[in-house]
């Protein structure tokens, strides 16, 4: 049966787990699972490991499968993908010289294979790969919607963009500027960002907020405005608070831990929702 409401999913990255408590003494893939589901998580996200669907079904928790397909191995990709039984596919396509027009090409033939073996795909806009600038996403989604008279459903990672543009808050008149494609997208990373690092910290380290968390808040609550202006009972909308490990170098040595700042960002953004969802119910 439909959900009366607009759902919220939120979902655990495995990247930001790593090295989790400490990269001397990392916690096994299960006990990665049960710490995410002690916070409050109901979706786990990350790649392809024959573990995954069992932990899921222990657990009770959704997953989301990162894939990056090329014209070479969108097949491979897609068929490892389909093995973790996944919620939905994020897919990173190509490569930053990669031309809109083949990005379009490779983009359609993973959408058929996904269709055809029943799997939900979202492009995910990422730098180093061929939506890292929004006039590539722009002509991606032009080029697409030329191709098969439809919009195509991508997963934001603001964050990306954010540095790009070099932007000073408020963020959202910037980078909301396509809200159709907003309302369309089912996957979403809420990484915090400024317009020169494409991850700060949520915490102060202390207890308290990082000073540039209030404008980045806004932003979240800007995106989830729109969101909810195309959103109908029974749309779920799965999103990561999502921060990189110091191992990665998103995460900086003199970070908070960013496994304990993504439980405190899941909290915000669960505010936030409860804040529209109020106001759609009153639509």
């Amino acid at each position: 049966m439909k959900a009366p409401t607009p759902l919220l999913r939120q979902f655990a990255n495995l990247w930001t787990l790593t090295g989790q408590p400490t990269p001397a003494h990392e916690w096994t893939l299960e006990e990665k699972f049960r710490q995410a589901k002690k916070a409050g998580f109901e979706t786990m996200g990350g790649g392809v490991q024959p573990e995954i669907p069992a932990l899921c079904a222990k657990y009770g928790l959704d997953y989301i499968c990162y894939i990056s397909p090329s014209a070479k191995t969108y097949v491979r990709d897609l068929e490892a993908a389909r093995t973790m039984k996944p919620a939905r596919i994020n897919a990173q396509v190509c490569d930053h010289d990669t031309p809109p027009r083949e990005a379009v090409r490779v983009w359609l033939k993973v959408e058929a294979l996904a269709k055809k073996i029943g799997l939900a795909v979202d492009l995910e806009v990422h730098r180093d790969t061929s939506t890292e600038t929004p006039e590539k996403v722009d002509e991606i989604a032009r080029l697409y919607r030329a191709a098969t008279g439809r919009d195509l459903r991508f997963c934001f990672d603001y964050s990306h963009f954010a540095v790009v543009k070099h932007l000073h808050p408020p963020y959202a008149p910037r980078l909301l500027t396509h809200p159709k494609l907003v309302r369309l997208s089912r996957q979403v990373h809420f990484r915090p960002f400024n317009g020169h690092h494409c991850q700060v910290p949520v915490t102060d380290g202390r207890g308290g907020d990082g000073p540039d968390l209030p404008p980045y808040l806004d932003f979240v609550d800007a995106f989830l405005d729109c969101w909810f202006a195309g959103a109908k009972a029974g749309d779920v909308l799965y999103a990561c608070p999502e921060l990189g490990p110091v191992a990665s170098t998103y995460g900086l040595a003199c970070f908070p831990n960013v496994w304990q700042d993504a439980i405190v960002l899941r909290g915000h953004i669960a505010r936030l929702w409860a804040k529209n969802l109020r106001k759609w119910k009153k639509r």
